[in-house]
């Protein structure tokens, strides 16, 4: 494939259900000592400079800058932002991606995956693995792999690849956000299974991080999301393998699609200026009475991530114990009560050595201010923009945050980061799991958002700690930090003796 075709390569920027999971959480994880001391300061990084650059200046100025000694790398993916590749134009569908490493065949043979489904060819025969991990070594940084879940279904390798999507309350393959690869579908099962061993087996690792930027059908239905606009018809996930895994857990499925289309038209009602004659948190409330099913579909949609999550973590343990493995959490859950109470940290306690939440406190205020106007197109319809904020702040716990009018421009403070953290390290109190946060380092905005400068990130920084963190992630990207703002992380982390 000649890439030069289709694409512009570039760096972008500089009860039941809850069993399983319960058993786990009785299991101690395993206490690896490989980060106790330094602290792990952490970086992700897209693939095209990994691949295409000189490896010794770019970490020679993550560790001068910031004291980086692990390195996050985003080496599967079909998202083209992740992969560092900015598509011609309209060629956008044409981009291919995959695994920037070499997929060894032998550990994907329960897939309906091939080769070429998998292997990105957009740099040629450059295994990234294989090109970063020494010169990291020799830096004294490691490298895990970063598996963030696709949220759009490749375009190019399409014809394999939606049978491992879910499919819709209508019966309608998805084919990205808010559906997404199936936590059920034993094709997808083993393909990541496979992926984690292939990483672990074929390379000398530090660990995995995992994670999944969605919810589950309800909350995406109803539209609490930081993503505002969802369509509410699809919500996920109806396919066989959740039909069966459903039955087995009693519930009826056909009542939960019953309930799905109630609230669909629910939502569909409230965004188009409808008030219910009870108004829209009762009428919510109403269908949730109706339709109890609702709710256990949706719990069954959260427990089998956390199953994943534990047979990830079980396969990359098995084959080699030192291996530290974690969880990527979308910062959604920080503006979310909904979301909140689904993902319980303690629920992960039994299958992880860390945790990330991201706490981006920089970019939060618009995303929060998109997840506000999302909730009153539906539950919180009867509230003003200000009040809705003022109640969802109330519920969060978050004081002495900027009100709606200026959130946008300020974003939320380091006290939002501190908080977060704090909430995290004790929702896991008595387990060892560490909790590394995500540091907003000029995540990207919207005009009229504000700016990271080397002040605000160095409080964020110093608010983690203050928080409890037992390590930090710098986030968002290597490639989009602007220089100074790295060095104002670098310059708090030495403050507070941390590097």
């Amino acid at each position: 494939m000649n890439r030069r075709n289709f694409i512009k390569l570039g760096v972008v920027g500089a009860g039941a259900a809850l069993a399983g999971v319960e058993s786990l959480r009785s299991e101690p994880a395993p206490i690896s000592t490989s980060t106790k001391t330094p602290a792990t300061v952490a970086i992700p990084i897209s693939v095209a400079p990994l691949a295409q650059q000189k490896l010794e200046p770019m970490f020679d100025d993550m560790r001068e800058r910031a004291g980086v000694n692990a390195l996050f790398t985003f080496v599967y993916t079909h998202e083209p932002h992740r992969a560092g590749i900015v598509p011609e134009g309209d060629r956008v569908g044409s981009f291919h991606g995959g695994n920037y490493a070499r997929p060894h065949m032998q550990f994907y043979q329960d897939t309906p995956l091939t080769f070429q489904d998998m292997r990105a060819p957009e740099f040629g025969d450059v295994d990234v693995l294989e090109r970063v991990i020494p010169v990291a070594k020799k830096h004294g940084i490691r490298v895990f792999p970063f598996i963030l879940e696709d949220n759009q279904l490749p375009a190019t390798v399409k014809a394999n690849w939606e049978k491992l999507y879910e499919v819709d309350h209508h019966g309608r393959r998805t084919t990205g956000h808010p559906g997404g690869p199936c936590f059920n579908n034993p094709g997808y099962q083993n393909f990541t299974l496979g992926l984690v061993e292939d990483y672990a087996r074929s390379y000398d690792i530090g660990g995995i991080m995992w994670g999944s930027e969605r919810q589950g059908g309800l909350l995406n239905t109803l539209g609490l999301s930081q993503s505002s606009g969802i369509d509410p018809g699809k919500t996920t996930c109806f396919c066989e393998f959740c039909q069966k895994k459903g039955r087995d857990r009693g519930i009826d499925a056909e009542r939960a699609r019953q309930g799905f289309d109630a609230m669909e038209a629910f939502v569909r009602d409230s965004r188009a200026g409808q008030r219910p004659h009870d108004g829209y948190f009762t009428t919510f409330w109403r269908l949730l009475l109706k339709y109890p099913e609702v709710l256990a579909w949706e719990n069954l949609w959260v427990t089998s991530r956390h199953e994943l999550q534990a047979a990830i973590y079980r396969k990359a343990k098995s084959v080699n114990p030192a291996l530290q493995v974690g969880w990527h959490v979308w910062q959604n859950v920080t503006f979310s009560p909904f979301q909140r109470a689904a993902e319980n940290f303690a629920d992960l306690a039994g299958f992880s050595d860390f945790i990330r939440p991201a706490v981006y406190n920089n970019v939060a205020g618009g995303r929060f201010m998109s997840f506000v106007k999302g909730a009153r197109a539906s539950v919180l319809g009867d509230l003003s923009p200000e009040a809705t904020l003022d109640v969802l702040y109330r519920q969060l716990n978050y004081d002495h945050e900027a009100p709606y009018d200026k959130l946008a421009a300020t974003g939320l403070s380091a006290g939002y980061v501190e908080g977060e953290t704090r909430r995290a390290v004790e929702s896991l109190a008595g387990h060892p799991v560490q909790i590394w946060p995500g540091i907003d380092i000029d995540v990207p905005v919207s005009a009229g958002e504000g700016h990271c400068t080397p002040e605000s990130v160095a409080q964020a920084v110093k608010a983690a700690f203050k928080g409890g963190a037992q390590g930090i992630i710098l986030s968002r990207n290597y490639t989009e930090m602007k220089p100074g703002n790295l060095s104002g992380a670098g310059g708090a982390l030495r403050e507070l003796g941390v590097i």
